[in-house]
């Protein structure tokens, strides 16, 4: 597992296990190959190059994300553990036949227990697997999708309040958990999102700076441009082909619905409790991160508290808890992915 280039090797002599376009299943640690490697093959560079050009510097994220670490950092890192009363809650769920057999309710559990001490090894830690050991702080990953509901956007730099920055200090958790709000507003119907085509790129994209020698130039504010991103990660509209129309997944990103079926976001849920998504609508992008993992009751009392004081709906996954935070453990069997 901690052989990249032995796992793409794998993966390119593997067979797709049922008839493309046919069926859509969860690739919980495969899909990290499978991207990564068309990445570096599209590229001609490598994965970790990449993630550098494309994310960490553009968003200013440096030393807040990583997929591998690189020496010197050990001493940041937050040790994992696991909520033991909490996840053998999920044995009480029915054996799913939509999952694979590596991925039923007895096994998730067991896995949710041995994850930790699998996960602590500085082997792994150091390991590129995109699918499950990327380390980053919730501010990196709020940016992350901050950008992307903002269609490329990227957010305005920290205020001083967030110094010094997490690049720079040791793993000591004190500040609360940053979430990213912007101003426009996209509608998300069934068939089509509204308006995703009119995304504005607000005055950001032409502010200037003022350089060491004095002269003014533009910032690159952008990541990328694409009028009808939030289709293509949906897999919606001229993107609806790409993907189930059933299915949980867009192209990427996990579909964020609401209990009637509406579509009112998108982003990924990670096994432990760990999360990073966005509402189109509100322009609001979320993101937590924890290191004792769970069935997630943490993650969702920040995620309510955030969208009751702005108004907005909890999306599918949290609705899954009710008022007394006991789990439908149905529905978190079929909504619970590995981080």
């Amino acid at each position: 597992m901690a052989d990249w280039d032995g796992c793409l090797n794998r993966i390119v002599q593997s067979v797709p296990e049922t008839e493309p376009g046919k069926q859509q299943l969860y690739h919980y640690q495969s899909f990290g190959w499978l991207c990564g490697g068309m990445i570096e093959h599209a590229s001609g560079k490598k994965f970790q190059e990449i993630l550098e050009e494309a994310i960490v510097h553009p968003l200013e994220i440096d030393g807040e994300l990583y997929i591998g670490i690189p020496p010197g950092v050990e001493s940041r890192l937050a040790v994992l553990s696991t909520d033991t009363e909490d996840v053998s809650k999920i044995s009480q769920s029915k054996s799913r036949p939509d999952l694979p057999s590596s991925f039923q309710p007895e096994i998730i559990a067991e896995i949710m227990t041995t994850v930790p001490s699998l996960f602590n090894l500085l082997q792994i830690r150091q390991a590129i697997l995109p699918a499950s050991n990327g380390h980053c702080s919730a501010r990196a990953l709020a940016r992350y999708y901050a950008a992307l509901v903002d269609g490329g956007v990227v957010p305005l730099s920290h205020s001083n309040l967030s110094k010094p920055p997490l690049g720079s200090h040791p793993h000591i958790p004190e500040e609360q958990n940053q979430v990213v709000t912007n101003e426009n507003n996209t509608n998300f119907h069934e068939d089509k999102v509204e308006g995703s085509n009119d995304l504005k790129r607000d005055d950001r994209l032409d502010s200037s700076e003022t350089g060491d020698d004095g002269k003014e130039s533009k910032s690159i504010r952008e990541m990328f441009s694409n009028p009808r991103i939030h289709e293509a990660f949906l897999g919606l509209g001229e993107y609806g082909n790409w993907a189930m129309a059933d299915g949980a997944f867009g192209l990427g990103f996990r579909r964020m619905r609401l209990r009637d079926g509406s579509f009112v976001g998108f982003g990924h849920t990670g096994m432990g409790g760990s999360t990073g998504f966005c509402y189109t609508k509100e322009r609001l992008a979320i993101a937590v991160t924890v290191n004792k993992l769970s069935l997630g009751g943490v993650t969702r009392k920040i995620t309510e508290l955030i969208c009751s004081e702005l108004n907005i709906p909890l999306h599918e996954h949290y609705t899954a808890m009710t008022e007394e935070d006991k789990p439908d453990t149905e529905l978190i069997t079929k909504t619970i992915l590995i981080n």
